[in-house]
Order: C-alpha cells, then structure tokens, then sequence
C-alpha cells in the first residue's frame, strides 16, 4: 500500500503496575521528562490512523490526551497485559492492523517504527530483533483479531507468536540502543547513565 500506516492503530501499554520498581515507572525522569513522554515522541512522529493509549492512570492519560492520542482506561490492570491488548483492539475493532508500544522503551525513535512499517502486511506478524534479542513494537495484522481478543494472562501477544512461528516476519534493527526496556531500579540507574544492555 502507498501509505504503510493507513488503517493501523498505535496501541500504547502502559497499565502495569512497576512491581519491580515499586513506583510508576513511565512517569519516571529520563533525559528531562517522562519515561513514556519518549515512546509518546517517537509515535507521534509517524503518520498511525489512530493512536489510543491504554492505562489505569489519569497522569498518563492526562498526557496521552495532551499528544493527541485518545486514553483507554483500564479499571483492571491486575488482570494482565493481555487486558490492555483486549482494551484496545476492543476500542479499534475496525483497524487494518494494530501495533503494540510498551510505555518503558525511552530510546525507541520514530525511524524504526517505520522500518518495520514498511513489512507490515495483512498476513504476517513483524518482529523488531535487536541483535539476537526479539522486542517491541509488534505489529498484528486484523487477520489475528480474533486471537488478540482472546488473550489472558501476562504475556500479551508472545502466545500469537509462539503460535504462529511461519507467520512472523523477524527485521533486524541495527541501533540495539532502542530496543531497551527499564524493568528494575537497576536498569533505570543505567538508563539515566546512558548506559544499556541487551540480554
């Protein structure tokens, strides 16, 4: 298609609860504003038909509605990442495809967004590989809505692709820096540091 992003929505996961971390950690500063400000940085900067952002938490949402996007709530995060993927497919059900942002990726930029765009097609799931590390974003195509509707747990779509390995399309991204995430206390003193670590 001549448009790569026409009829996909963004879908941002940012609903959980930071256990690890033991306070929110999109909220948390890195290079002079929030963690998830960056992630909000790099998706604006591509053309998505829509964007939601899908959380339990009015700071976030406050801010998500602040970048144009629309804010999902999610009443009940303990349920698992699988509930926010439900949530907005849920709220874009007519989309040609959804790609799915984890909030805690502050070095995600806007260039390898679109290079897995531009593999984004109506039969196959694209992969982002970091090295020889699989991360985020992940782009489902409508084909695997009705999967997508039927997650549960806490591993969000990571079943889809264990399901279906003939359907993924794996893109090597060259720049590993973005593909990391913050987890723990110690990966967030080495992100303010600028330092990272693929594992």
């Amino acid at each position: 298609m001549n448009n790569p992003t026409a009829g996909i929505t963004a879908v941002i996961l940012a609903s959980g609860f930071s256990k690890r971390m033991g306070c929110n950690k999109l909220l948390l500063p890195v290079e002079g504003k929030a963690m998830i400000a960056h992630v909000f940085d790099a998706v604006r900067q591509v053309e998505f038909e829509q964007t939601v952002v899908v959380t339990g938490f009015d700071s976030i949402a406050q801010l998500a509605v602040g970048n144009g996007f629309q804010a999902v709530d999610n009443d009940s995060p303990e349920i698992g990442q699988s509930h926010s993927v439900v949530l907005g497919v849920q709220k874009t059900s007519q989309s040609a495809g959804w790609m799915f942002f984890n909030g805690d990726m502050p070095w995600l930029k806007s260039d390898t967004i679109g290079k897995l765009l531009e593999y984004a097609d109506a039969a196959h799931i694209v992969v982002p590989r970091y090295g020889s590390r699989p991360g985020q974003p992940v782009y489902f195509p409508a084909a695997f809505k009705a999967e997508l509707l039927a997650l549960t747990g806490d591993h969000g779509g990571r079943t889809i692709i264990r399901n279906h390995p003939d359907r993924v399309c794996y893109v090597p991204i060259d720049n590993i820096r973005q593909g990391v995430d913050v987890d723990t206390p110690e990966g967030y003193e080495k992100v303010k540091g600028g330092v990272f670590m693929i594992h």
